[in-house]
């Protein structure tokens, strides 16, 4: 033992206990001392809100970043348009306990007031967007920012099917500044109200309007209201436990992309520097400038040179190889936020079917996590229920049957990257059991029921136009069935 060790067990006897049993386990596990190497590393005890306090700074160099950088708007718009793409289509599910007759009426119903409202900018308390434009909106914004959240509005029916609106608010509206109890004993958290006895979620003091915006007359950005929780979707990505808040998709990217940008510049202003080419003309005794020159030399030109004078030209740097260093930047990148290298970039130089299939299943697992653990708890299900209670107050039917009539999200469409092999793999599955018909319709991101009804008016159409289909069974004698004929199956 050294003296100070000596000395500390003299003073302290605990401590020196504490001391060496640290020392113990140091030195079975090498990670305990990774900051004596690198002073990056900070080994904090703080929970998942402490350690993304910073969330509002990061979010502002993360847009700056988007508006300003390629890579960083291409992360982006590649993540928002693998989980959200042409939208996530709402479908309307009634319970088999209702009436057939009364169900296919709701079903009739629903499908109209999905067109009429959701499919249009009725939805959009702005007026600008339809329900998927939203959804990308919110998307994009969980990707800059880290989370998102839409405020429900509920209009008087003028001109609209039902009474509800959505609003899409980036997180800048939270007041932040807000801590400390209420009157009633809730606490309030960096802008969020929690019940004093459950914990939960009662009420966001929201801005109202951005407090980056400009100014409007009659109105104070810096002035907060209570907005209660049944109103308000707050979507973020869970990575911690007892995390309450989200931060930016892009925080462990942030750096090296902006780093890469730089070199990129460099490498730029080092080509245009390798393009230059220079002449040095040494002229003779008198001084006297060629004027043939012109401060320039042309094509073709000859141009005499006497004893006494000379010409030497200047040596550029070479470009060097610089597309190796980026591509692993790039690739390091695209894992960070859960894509592949060629969604990226584009870049399918070094790819093949086989390496493409695998990359590509990789980033469906995390696409498809995004969608089922955080789209649809957090945003889909909730904004769902929102329509149905609105869509009860014009149809006051629904509120006899609670429960009967709910809505079901369809994914959008799944990328086939090779279609021949993918659809027969499909084919095989379902004839042999292993996957359902409408199981494989779903993944595709279509709806069983209404491919089923399109099939129902194709055969139809055809059979009034005389037109044949090999995909019709009937049309092809090697494929009918004995029990098949042109009203349907037989029962036997």
């Amino acid at each position: 033992m050294s003296m100070f060790e000596n000395l500390l067990l003299a003073i302290s006897p605990r401590r020196a206990a504490e001391r060496e049993r640290h020392r113990a386990i140091a030195m079975h596990y090498r990670a305990s001392r990774l900051g004596h190497r690198n002073e990056s590393i900070r080994p904090d005890g703080t929970d998942a809100d402490m350690a993304s306090r910073d969330r509002r700074r990061i979010a502002f160099y993360i847009r700056d970043m988007i508006r300003n950088t390629p890579m960083a708007t291409s992360i982006q718009q590649v993540i928002t348009a693998n989980v959200i793409g042409d939208g996530i289509i709402p479908k309307i599910n009634v319970s088999t306990t209702i009436p057939a007759a009364a169900r296919k009426r709701i079903k009739a119903l629903g499908l109209e007031m999905i067109e009429e409202h959701c499919d249009t900018v009725d939805i959009d308390k702005a007026g600008l967007q339809n329900l998927y434009g939203l959804q990308a909106t919110a998307m994009n914004t969980v990707v800059d920012a880290g989370e998102v959240l839409i405020r429900r509005h509920r209009p008087m029916l003028n001109r609209i099917t039902i009474p509800l609106q959505l609003e899409i608010l980036e997180p800048d509206y939270i007041d932040s500044t807000r801590w400390g109890l209420t009157a009633g004993g809730n606490e309030i958290r960096e802008g969020i109200e929690y019940d004093a006895e459950s914990g939960d979620r009662v009420a966001y003091w929201l801005f109202n309007q951005h407090p980056g915006g400009e100014w409007r007359p009659g109105s104070n950005p810096l002035i907060s209201e209570r907005v209660p929780a049944e109103d308000i979707r707050h979507i973020f990505r869970v990575d911690r436990a007892g995390q309450t808040r989200g931060i930016s998709w892009y925080t462990p990217i942030a750096e090296k992309l902006l780093h890469a940008d730089d070199a990129e510049d460099a490498h730029l202003m080092r080509q245009k520097i390798a393009a230059c080419f220079v002449a040095f003309h040494h002229m003779n005794l008198d001084g006297k400038t060629r004027p043939e020159l012109g401060g320039t030399l042309s094509p073709g030109t000859i141009m005499p040179v006497s004893s006494d004078e000379d010409m030497t030209f200047a040596d550029p740097p070479e470009v060097g190889d610089y597309s190796e260093f980026q591509k692993g930047v790039l690739r390091s990148a695209a894992k960070g936020v859960g894509i592949t290298y060629e969604a990226l970039t584009g870049d399918l130089t070094d790819v093949n079917f086989s390496s493409a299939r695998i990359g590509r299943l990789e980033m469906e697992r995390n696409v498809t996590g995004w969608q089922w653990r955080m789209l649809m708890p957090m945003m889909l299900r909730p904004i769902g229920a929102w329509i149905i209670d609105a869509w009860a107050e014009v149809l006051p039917e629904l509120w006899e049957m609670p429960g009967a009539v709910k809505i079901s999200w369809v994914p959008p469409y799944r990328i086939i990257v090779d279609p021949a092999r993918e659809f027969d793999a499909l084919n095989t599955a379902v004839r042999s059991g292993f996957q359902s018909r409408q199981g494989v319709v779903r993944q595709l991101g279509v709806d069983p029921e209404r491919l089923l009804e399109e099939q129902l008016q194709d055969k139809d159409e055809a059979d009034r136009l005389g037109l044949p289909f090999d995909s019709d069974p009937r049309a092809d004698p090697s494929r009918k069935l004995s029990s098949f004929t042109n009203e349907g199956y037989k029962d036997e």
